[in-house]
């Protein structure tokens, strides 16, 4: 990356810092991927929101009303990225718990500020228009 010119702006053609490893493999843009899938904040919300209580498959189910399927593909998601335990019981009938990891208690944090950001702004399209300089105007007709 170029050194940022003496005025303090960045270079022409340089990221911002957040996104200064955009791209492939890129964690900002990985995390946001990750949390954008249906029903991924509200089961990171339920699982952050009762610290040191582990919860089963079936609880989770009902609290979140979602299909099997989908909530064990975001379960696995959340416990192969880290932000989640999955305890197993060698137990007749099979029990299988989920608690919140340090990892997503800290993630978790920054929720009330995505909130509050969200109550101030819209991501409904804006239209920008920058007019810059002097627009031509037609020549007169004789």
């Amino acid at each position: 990356m170029r050194p940022a010119p003496p005025s303090g702006r960045a270079a022409v053609g340089s990221k911002p810092a957040l996104l200064a490893g955009a791209g492939p493999g890129c964690q900002v843009g990985e995390l946001f991927s990750m949390l954008s899938q249906p029903h991924m904040l509200h089961l990171l919300d339920v699982m952050v929101s009762s610290p040191g209580t582990p919860m089963r498959f079936s609880a989770l189910q009902e609290r979140l009303h979602i299909s099997p399927k989908t909530l064990a593909q975001r379960l696995r998601t959340l416990v192969e990225r880290g932000f989640l335990t999955r305890r197993s019981y060698n137990e007749i009938p099979p029990r299988v718990e989920y608690e919140a990891t340090q990892k997503a208690r800290e993630l978790a944090e920054l929720f009330p500020i995505l909130a509050r950001w969200a109550d101030h702004n819209t991501m409904a399209a804006v239209p920008t228009v920058t007019v810059v300089g002097r627009v031509p105007r037609p020549a007169a007709t004789a």
